[in-house]
């Protein structure tokens, strides 16, 4: 056995013999309330802890640290009409984490990089624990953040304690970046590249159930606003050019039904397909809001959309704005096939553009990685991540080439009795390990 491979099995079997420290500090983390809200205030009562508990643990490695409250202020003069910038956010206790470990000198270094911030636990009834006291039960470990995605800093964070206690000699340094707000925006990100926490290459520990993922989609939101006209619910209408109520619910209807036409003609769309993603980019209907009164027809109308895009769709920033216009014209074509919508159009209030990026398969990092997931046991075979990510902000503005790879399903992230299984968050803190001994050596 030569020295690399004998170094690659000494780190995976202190990896596996620090299995209950990984269970350990997962749950640690997922007790800290770090919720992100639409509202940015106040902050998550446990967001400033879990990250002065991440720095302690960082310190003691011989990581060089610092929390920080970005300022959304310089970020938005800076960056303006480039990925991550989100008017009105702030972030008063809510600090970012960043770290460095200085390697020996000559070596590349590697992002290890990720959010601590989770969506609310929606209704509590719908929870078999409470969502902020860890549940370790059949092999897994529940709680909210579990899969998005604590699981993955866990594992980030072992990674590099393990490396230290065994004194693995790294000539590259390692950088490690824990953001707030994520789940909102991806405003945390950019104040990080903007400070400088880059290197030579990136993995985000969002949930890739262990697989690599050098791509993911770029998302807009949206409101669609249809005004109706309210009138007694109750009576015989007459026509609304004679005056009568138009039912903004029944609009709603026409909106939808459009809607799921264009995800038909998109589905066989090549502009919106990817080999690495399992399906095309298309719109969601995420939330509806209609209605002023129980007996009354609704006035007004809201249907907020997720649209998803794919790297090859960015405009000259980076960002949505050709979709954006895309989805605008098939509404307007929508409206044209009612009358009281051709006379009244709907019109759509784009509220957030979340970027997205490609990593090249054939990159060195994407190949050194394989090698690294490989000999942890898991597939080398590369995925896409189906719905948005922070890659973008290290990679196009940074200058960091990042790919996702996380432990857990990724379909557990958002909902109720969120859970990661022990052995897929022990495995990914092994493959981390090994790629980190392989890509810094």
């Amino acid at each position: 056995m030569d020295d690399n491979a004998a170094q690659a099995s000494r780190i995976a079997a202190a990896v596996d013999a620090a299995r209950d420290r990984v269970v350990s500090t997962l749950t640690d983390l997922i007790a800290f309330q770090t919720i992100s809200r639409p509202d940015p205030a106040p902050p998550g009562p446990g967001t400033e802890p879990c990250q002065r508990y991440l720095r302690a643990r960082l310190a003691a490695l011989g990581f060089e640290t610092e929390l920080w409250e970005p300022d959304p202020a310089p970020l938005l003069e800076k960056y303006r009409g480039r990925p991550g910038t989100v008017e009105a956010r702030r972030f008063e206790g809510r600090p970012n984490l960043g770290g460095r470990k200085p390697g020996q000198g000559g070596g590349r270094s590697l992002l290890l990089t990720g959010h601590i911030d989770v969506v609310p636990t929606g209704p509590i009834e719908h929870w078999r624990s409470e969502p902020f006291s860890p549940v370790v039960q059949d092999g897994a470990i529940y709680g909210r953040g579990a899969v998005d995605m604590k699981g993955g800093v866990a594992a980030m964070l072992m990674a590099c304690e393990i490396l230290h206690e065994l004194d693995v000699p790294l000539r590259g340094d390692i950088v490690f970046s824990t953001v707030c707000d994520e789940e909102i925006c991806s405003m945390g990100a950019l104040a990080h590249a903007d400070r400088g926490y880059t290197a030579d290459a990136g993995i985000m520990t969002e949930p890739t159930a262990n697989r690599i993922a050098p791509i993911c989609f770029g998302i807009l939101w949206g409101r669609i606003i249809l005004d109706g006209i309210g009138g007694h619910a109750e009576l015989t209408p007459r026509n609304w050019d004679a005056g009568g109520p138009v039912d903004a619910i029944d609009l709603c209807r026409q909106m939808l039904n459009g809607i799921d036409l264009i995800n038909r003609r998109w589905m066989f769309d090549p502009r919106k397909r990817h080999p690495l993603m399992e399906g095309p980019a298309n719109i969601l209907a995420t939330q509806i809001r209609a209605g002023e009164h129980p007996s009354s027809t609704a006035g007004r109308a809201e249907i907020v959309i997720d649209v998803k895009y794919l790297p090859a769709e960015r405009d000259a920033l980076g960002r949505g704005s050709l979709v954006a216009a895309e989805v605008d014209a098939f509404i307007s074509q929508i409206c044209q096939a009612d009358p009281y919508l051709r006379a009244h159009p709907a019109r759509v209030e784009w509220f957030l553009d979340a970027d997205c990026t490609e990593v090249p398969s054939d990159h060195p990092f994407v190949s050194c990685f394989q090698g690294a997931v490989s000999a942890s046991g898991l597939s080398p075979q590369l995925t896409g991540f189906s719905s948005h990510s922070d890659i973008g902000i290290p990679t196009d503005i940074g200058g960091t080439p990042t790919v996702n790879f996380g432990p857990g399903d990724p379909s557990q992230a958002h909902q109720p009795n969120e859970h990661v299984m022990i052995a897929d968050l022990v495995s990914c803190t092994r493959a981390l390990a090994l790629a980190i001994a392989d890509w810094c050596r």
